[in-house]
């Protein structure tokens, strides 16, 4: 059994081996948890596909699976609405039924570094590497999330299909595709750097020892273990709560490589502070074996400014209750409104 340790005391470089975390703090930790979860915005791609399901969209379960497999690709590196956007663009051009041409869909939505025409291009290469992984998804009836996250980045991996995606991907069939059983008690959240950032500075991890290189390195074994205890039913929970706080101050982040801003942070009645002068993720994550992950390094000035006024703004809409798609759009508005003067 593995045991989580927390820090102790003032120094940041000790840690209590074999003690279990505080119950008190535990129970404060699911709490803000389940009302994050309880209070998000729905999820665009889940609202589409439950409406399109009930009016007999989907001609069978091989096409509720790969309409999920297509809207996972297509959610990296861009917004969750462009994702869904490029997915019914497919859709509707018969992508679930057979295989598109490129001259049979527009131009899709691209990801970040990616032109149009070659986001395009690599989506009608890799559908009929789509289709065949849910034709065998759906052949198996029972899967194991482990091993079907296994498979998926094994023999029947899918370009552009990559380690986060493919966890989205397990997360929704879970959801949506009722036919499919799959046990999530294996389910593993994601370890990136700003996971493990917002994990160093929680206490749940010390970046000096529970170095990170991988799955079942010191600190994937930690954070797993951590999360098996404190939902053990529904460990994907942990999932976005954890990297949106790590995330860029213009996408509502807080815990930034340095210097983050604790104010409004979703984590902030229970945080330990740890390594706020310092990346933690500089200190514990072995990129040269691990997935490397992008790094964010804000000009100071600028981050302390517009985050400020991000999280009197959220704070604001939390005092006057708003909730809901009302909030969703309202973070959307704001961050459409302070993007105008980019380049």
């Amino acid at each position: 059994m593995v045991t989580v340790g927390f820090f102790e005391g003032g120094n940041e470089n000790t840690i209590v081996k074999g003690q279990e975390p505080d119950e008190d703090w535990l129970r404060r930790f699911r709490e803000i948890i389940i009302t994050y979860n309880e209070n998000r915005a729905p999820d665009s791609f889940m609202l589409w596909f439950r409406q399109r399901d009930s009016e007999q969209f989907f001609a069978d379960e091989f096409q509720r699976v790969l309409a999920i497999l297509i809207v996972a690709r297509f959610d990296q590196r861009t917004t969750a609405e462009n994702a869904l956007e490029n997915t019914i663009a497919v859709v509707n051009c018969g992508a679930l039924e057979r295989l598109v041409t490129r001259n049979e869909i527009p131009l899709l939505i691209p990801k970040q570094n990616v032109t149009a025409e070659k986001w395009t291009d690599l989506f009608c290469s890799s559908l009929s590497e789509l289709h065949s992984l849910s034709g065998r998804i759906i052949a198996q009836k029972e899967w194991d999330a482990l091993k079907l996250l296994g498979f998926m980045k094994g023999e029947f991996r899918v370009p552009y299909l990559g380690t986060k995606t493919a966890r989205l991907a397990v997360r929704w069939l879970h959801e949506l595709v009722s036919s499919i059983k799959i046990d999530m008690l294996t389910y593993r959240i994601l370890i990136d750097s700003l996971v493990y950032r917002v994990c160093s500075r929680l206490g749940i991890i010390d970046p000096h020892i529970d170095k990170y290189s991988g799955e079942n390195s010191p600190a994937d074994v930690k954070v797993q273990a951590f999360v098996s205890k404190v939902f053990p039913q529904k460990p994907w929970l942990l999932d976005e709560p954890l990297w949106s706080t790590g995330r860029q101050p213009d996408k509502g982040g807080h815990c930034f490589p340095k210097n983050p801003n604790c104010n409004g942070c979703l984590f902030q009645s229970i945080c330990r502070r740890k390594f706020l002068d310092t990346d933690p993720s500089s200190l514990g994550m072995e990129t040269s074996n691990a997935e490397r992950q992008p790094t964010y390094k804000p000009r100071q000035q600028e981050v302390t400014s517009e985050q400020a006024e991000f999280a009197k703004y959220v704070e604001d809409l939390k005092q006057k209750g708003v909730k809901g798609e009302e909030y969703r759009e309202k973070i959307m508005q704001w961050q459409r409104e302070h993007r105008k003067g980019e380049t």
